[in-house]
């Protein structure tokens, strides 16, 4: 028979509700429930016990006990009232019961105290009853046999093996799990090596406590597997670096856990069965197989394009592969001769490496809302997007978690960075900026209720190819001209249909395929979130979605009775938008960078915009708005465009995400700025009138004849 839960006291009185009687129905033994106060009745039995009495459960309960019971019964009824119904406490007997055939059969009989509960709510009846459990002898040393030897296999065993509750709790386990876990092995999360703050939510006794921000690679094994176990026999398999004090002190060992869904043979409860294996060394071996093969591989590949860019040298630049420094240079050893040759390489192996600490540097900052995307392109050589978008990745474990193939993702980075125009605005290093504002997002915005790891990565793909082959152009400019990007896309975002359609096409060549390791669902998914998020950042569908995220999200948020606020599950349409007016947040994401930054790009804007009305002119178009070059630009229209566009955005955003607070600060200190320099523009231009004024009156009056005496 199972073992009661950790914590569960003799004497507890079991709670039996009408509806929830499968697993007392489905015991090999006999199970019935009756209430001794006042007239004795009968309440329930199982089927078990209904086979043996050969009577059906009506006429079970409708049995008149005082007219059949002997006075020996009699006697038992008011002992068990006493003890078990009375005092809350279980009480154990050895009875002969007759079987439906006549039949004597010797039983162990214990009786515990229970509420039988019938009805819902105002209806619910409660009944404090005594639950009657029967062994027959002859079964119970069966099972007992059974059970020492299935002890004995499990004790002799040199793998660590355990059974838990689908709650969490340990039911048994064996001496080499103790060995290897320690004594207080309660909770499932112990096999996975997490602590406290981890185990946070995970189990019923800390079910009201928030949930960590932050997932680890072992809570998130752990939630797979029960993701995993969902199914009757369904199996688990992961290996998990864990951390434990070794002879030299901390030490880092993998565990292969492998669970496996089973059966509780009594009570027909499913249980997890754990076992657990050391493969510290076989892993050794196999990650270093593995990087002599991705290194030969890697190198192979990226030399047979004689590349001599950055982009050539990723994993080099971002200490993935092992760059030899001062000491360790190849060729050289301590002591050795230095010429004028060996002098030179020195020095350009220094430059070299002083360039490479400081794009490090700067990608270290890249987890931060100041960050400067013109540092990145200047340490980086002119290629941020490559660099960037590669280093987030790495960041999110997306490689890895999703078996990303690296040298084509590589090789989809070098072309989505070469192909991008060279515009004054919508260039490389605009898209860099945006990858960097959607993974700050993703890491300090309070997304994880709404993004897994999937929507990570379609969210860093959608920025990394928003403007892929941007011309530097706007929709309405691409529809009125009949641009094949128009035609293309029957007049619907024009822009937006073309950067999707040639990303993906450049995803599908084979050597650019980064995805095609991962299964096709995931692959469809990937692509309708990108689909989504890129088509979003038209800003004819501003508004929209402005709307959609006050009265989709922010008003659930703020209804304390909207089970969203409790945690409850959240529709895929909602993450959607989440997803959408976070890349619409990114991509203006200079409105909240150092003034000096933001200023910089506001200038680069109103540039292409000009760039943009000097061809209207040239083809003889009515001029956009703020496109001519003679009136005043973009620079000159931040405070409104900040008030009526952008406000409603950061705002609504804020109230569903607080932890954003920061944007709508910095936002603030730009529009400051601005409102500054439009004040300082009109009193100079007040000045200059008061002053031209002046200068006319004076003009006036020396102009006027004089009159001699």
């Amino acid at each position: 028979m199972a073992q009661a839960s950790p914590g569960q006291k003799l004497g507890d009185v079991r709670e039996v509700h009408v509806d929830h009687l499968e697993s007392l129905n489905v015991l090999p033994v006999c199970v019935y429930i009756v209430t001794y106060r006042g007239v004795p009745r009968n309440v329930w039995a199982n089927a078990q016990c209904l086979q043996i009495l050969d009577v059906t459960l009506h006429a079970f309960c409708d049995r008149d006990l005082e007219l059949t019971g002997t006075d020996y019964e009699r006697s038992q009824w008011i002992n068990r009232f006493t003890v078990v119904e009375e005092g809350k406490e279980p009480l154990l007997e050895r009875n002969i019961i007759t079987h439906s055939a006549q039949k004597q059969i010797c039983v162990e009989t214990a009786c515990s105290p229970c509420v039988f509960i019938e009805g819902h709510g105002d209806d619910e009846k409660r009944t404090t009853c005594c639950m009657v459990t029967q062994w027959p002898l002859e079964v119970k040393s069966k099972i007992e046999a059974h059970t020492s030897y299935q002890t004995a296999l499990l004790e002799s065993s040199p793998y660590p093996l355990c059974f838990f509750s689908f709650d969490g709790h340990l039911i048994t386990c064996n001496p080499a799990a103790v060995s290897l876990f320690g004594q207080t092995i309660w909770l499932q999360s112990d096999i996975f090596g997490m602590g406290e703050f981890e185990r946070l939510g995970l189990n019923s006794a800390n079910s009201a406590v928030p949930a960590p921000t932050e997932k680890t690679e072992r809570r998130t094994a752990y939630e797979n597997m029960m993701d995993a176990l969902a199914e009757e026999g369904s199996v688990f398999q992961v290996d998990l670096p864990i951390k434990r004090d070794g002879a030299e002190g901390p030490e880092t060992w993998y565990c292969r856990v492998f669970a496996q869904r089973q059966t509780d043979p009594v009570t027909g409860e499913p249980i997890i069965m754990v076992s657990h294996q050391d493969v510290t060394n076989l892993r050794k071996v196999e990650g270093e197989l593995g990087r002599m093969l991705m290194t030969e591989r890697t190198n192979k590949e990226l030399k047979e394009q004689h590349d001599t860019d950055v982009a050539g040298s990723l994993l080099t630049l971002l200490g993935e592969s092992g760059w030899q420094y001062e000491d360790e240079k190849p060729g050289s050893s301590p002591g050795t001769p230095r010429t004028a040759s060996t002098a030179t390489a020195d020095t350009a192996f220094s430059s070299r490496m002083m360039q490479l600490n400081g794009l490090r540097q700067c990608l270290d900052s890249a987890d931060n809302w100041a960050f400067d995307v013109f540092e990145l392109e200047r340490e980086s050589d002119g290629l941020p997007l490559q660099v960037l978008t590669w280093h987030v990745f790495n960041k999110h474990n997306l490689i890895d978690e999703f078996n990303l193939d690296h040298v084509k993702l590589v090789q989809f980075l070098r072309q989505v960075e070469s192909n991008q125009m060279d515009n004054p605005y919508h260039n490389a290093t605009h898209v860099a900026d945006v990858v960097q504002s959607t993974h700050c997002l993703l890491i300090k915005g309070g997304l994880d209720r709404f993004v897994g790891k999937l929507e990570v990565l379609a969210a860093l793909l959608a920025a990394t190819i928003h403007d892929f082959e941007h011309k530097g152009f706007n929709n309405d400019f691409l529809i009125k001209t009949s641009d094949d990007w128009a035609i293309d896309s029957n007049d619907k975002s024009p822009n937006e249909h073309h950067h999707l359609s040639a990303a993906f096409r450049l995803l599908r060549q084979p050597d650019c395929d980064f995805l095609h390791r991962m299964p096709h669902h995931q692959q469809q998914a990937v692509r309708k979130m990108v689909i989504d998020m890129v088509l979003a950042t038209d800003m004819a569908e501003h508004m929209a979605i402005v709307s959609r995220l006050k009265s989709d999200l922010q008003k659930r948020l703020e209804n304390p009775d909207d089970d969203l606020v409790d945690g409850g599950d959240i529709p895929e349409s909602l993450k959607t938008l989440v997803l959408q007016a976070a890349i619409k947040l990114a991509d203006t994401g200079h409105l909240f960078a150092d003034n000096d930054v933001h200023v910089k790009w506001s200038v680069r804007l109103e540039e292409e915009m000009w760039r943009q009305g000097d061809v209207e002119v040239d083809v003889g178009m009515k001029v956009s708005f703020l496109m001519d070059r003679n009136k005043p630009g973009v620079t000159k229209s931040q405070p409104g465009f900040l008030d009526f566009v952008i406000r409603p955005l950061f705002e609504t955003w804020v109230a569903c995400f607080p932890e954003c607070k920061v944007l709508t600060d910095r936002i603030e200190s730009n529009y400051q700025y601005w409102k500054a320099k439009e004040r300082q523009e009109i009193e100079e231009s007040a000045a200059a009138a008061a002053a031209k004024e002046a200068d006319s009156a004076q003009d006036k009056d020396s102009a006027k004849p004089t009159t001699g005496a």
